[in-house]
């Protein structure tokens, strides 16, 4: 009885490692194949993967540094048709503009940069929860394999015991059994002999 259930779990252990290694490989191959996804309305821009190597989200910040630089340079003009001294007039709007591109630009740039960064670190995060989970993974199905084994050893062990223990209950019963015979007979043998006496 205790081989058949021994079988049975062990068809059943070999089939749930099978699932589960057929599923995390499927898992692997899918996490790992390349995709290419496309969205309808964009084209080909030509830097990584088809398309722009420039974050879509400095496309505001560069268009806000134009519309302020417009902003300062109709300033300008006003100011230069309000005075009459030109040169200062001009000097003064193109070192307030330059300084305004500059730090819109700059501004920009920082942003772009954050933005590759944020990138990066969410690549580096899911390679990392990839990782960990493929080694939980095996690390379940080692488990797993080891727990199977170490039911098996024990029901073995158990088995080995209670065989032991009925072999010598067996044993025992057969000996006060041959005891008990052999005192009948003798008992039987003397009753016997003083009834054949009296």
């Amino acid at each position: 009885m205790n081989k058949l259930f021994s079988t049975l779990r062990k068809i059943q252990i070999k089939q749930i490692l099978t699932a589960f290694v057929l599923g995390s490989l499927l898992f692997v191959t899918q996490a790992c194949s390349s995709v290419d996804a496309k969205s309808p309305d964009s084209g080909y821009q030509g830097g990584m993967n088809q398309y722009s190597d420039v974050d879509p989200r400095s496309k505001g910040a560069e268009a806000a540094a134009k519309m302020k630089a417009k902003g300062l340079k109709d300033s300008a003009e006003v100011n230069v048709n309000r005075s009459g001294d030109v040169t200062d007039n001009i000097g003064r709007a193109l070192d307030n503009k330059g300084e305004n591109v500059k730090e819109s630009a700059e501004y920009a740039a920082d942003k772009v940069q954050d933005s590759a960064e944020d990138f990066t670190e969410g690549t580096k995060r899911g390679i990392r929860n990839i990782k960990e989970n493929t080694t939980d993974a095996l690390d379940s199905l080692t488990n797993s394999a080891g727990d199977a084994i170490e039911d098996a050893k024990l029901s073995t062990q158990r088995a080995a015991k209670e065989a032991k223990l009925s072999t010598q209950r067996a044993a025992k019963d057969a000996k006060l059994s041959t005891q008990r015979a052999a005192e009948d007979a003798s008992n039987a043998v003397e009753r016997t002999l003083r009834d054949a006496v009296d």
